[in-house]
């Protein structure tokens, strides 16, 4: 009995074993047998192009279809869109640059664009690369710290020293006064107008005069007021995106720590002006601006969520500016985050 169980268990372990040793050869022949299928696809194929042809072009198909029918919804959501802004636009540009408007509302009419200004006084920044280099200090005025506006956060004093990319932060995220004007001073704040003026017409922004830096409505209402349009936002925006992308890229800071030239804190930001960041998906870069004649207004770049360019979306003179931000956002199919 012993005998005949000890010569079942080894021909137990020899078939075990033979199934192991021949496990490799099995999964050979399975892997060369979907080869030799992907072979004689490709063959079938070769011999008969027109097979592949029509597939690709209904898949093409499918996908213009795909295509067409988001932009006939968009078409329809912009053509019941109504909003409070005196003006409006939004703009889709794709990857080769061809411009398409989605939706607008009076958009050549010239306003107001209060601290939406502080965009073109970045890019006349960083235009002057030579003079402006993001570790100068700027020595603060006392004109400086008289602009209109003091930063919830941590005001500017006369006196002190403040590198370009720290002023720079401070304008574009807490939408500081004081600093954009402190921007000016290595060249005068006549001279720096100027050439926001020179930069706004070598753009084709035909419609759009800086008088000062910051956006700040003049004391007497009498005196000219920075303005704008839409129109000329959305070239403003283009431009920035393709030769200063840095500029959208410190606005889309949520915070930032603003420090002193050795390095210790000066003061913290703890939010952007802008309340759509972290709510609003592919947010490239933006501006927020406000003063009592400009009303709210905003412009916003956004990525376009099937990879092909992006949108650029303003409003001015609003009194919800992000309201009516959202809703454009929403006519353009862009789920927004509560």
């Amino acid at each position: 009995m012993k005998v005949k169980r000890d010569k079942k268990n080894k021909k137990l372990t020899i078939f075990l074993i033979s199934v192991v040793l021949s496990l490799p050869f099995w999964w050979g022949i399975n892997a060369l047998g979907k080869d030799i299928s992907k072979i004689y696809f490709w063959q079938e194929i070769s011999k008969n192009p027109e097979i592949f042809a029509a597939q690709a072009k209904q898949q093409s198909i499918i996908k213009q279809i795909k295509k067409l029918k988001k932009e006939r919804q968009r078409e329809n959501n912009f053509k019941k869109l109504k909003i409070d802004a005196k003006s409006a636009i939004s703009v889709e540009i794709n990857n080769n640059g061809n411009e398409k408007k989605l939706f607008g509302k009076k958009e050549e009419k010239r306003l107001p664009i209060a601290s939406i200004t502080k965009l073109m006084t970045a890019l006349t920044v960083f235009n002057l690369n030579e003079t402006y280099k993001l570790s100068r200090l700027i020595k603060i005025s006392k004109k400086a710290v008289d602009q209109d506006g003091d930063s919830k956060w941590g005001g500017l004093k006369v006196g002190e020293k403040m590198s370009v990319k720290n002023l720079l932060a401070m304008a574009l995220i807490e939408s500081n006064n004081d600093a954009a004007f402190a921007l000016t001073e290595p060249i005068g704040e006549k001279a720096f107008v100027n050439l926001m003026n020179i930069n706004a017409k070598k753009i084709g922004m035909r419609n759009t005069h800086y008088f000062n830096p910051n956006g700040l409505e003049p004391d007497n209402p009498k005196k000219p007021i920075n303005y704008s349009t839409a129109t000329d936002l959305v070239k403003l925006a283009r431009y920035i995106i393709k030769n200063y992308p840095q500029i959208f890229k410190i606005t889309t800071n949520k915070t930032y720590s603003v420090l002193k030239p050795d390095g210790s804190l000066h003061h913290f930001i703890p939010e952007n002006t802008d309340k759509l960041l972290g709510k609003v998906p592919g947010i490239i870069g933006g501006k927020t601006g406000w003063t009592p004649r400009a009303s709210g207004c905003l412009l916003l770049a956004l990525k376009n969520p099937n990879g092909n360019g992006y949108f650029v979306n303003v409003v001015l003179g609003s009194k919800d500016r992000f309201g009516d931000m959202e809703k454009i956002i929403r006519a353009l199919e862009i789920h927004i985050n509560k």
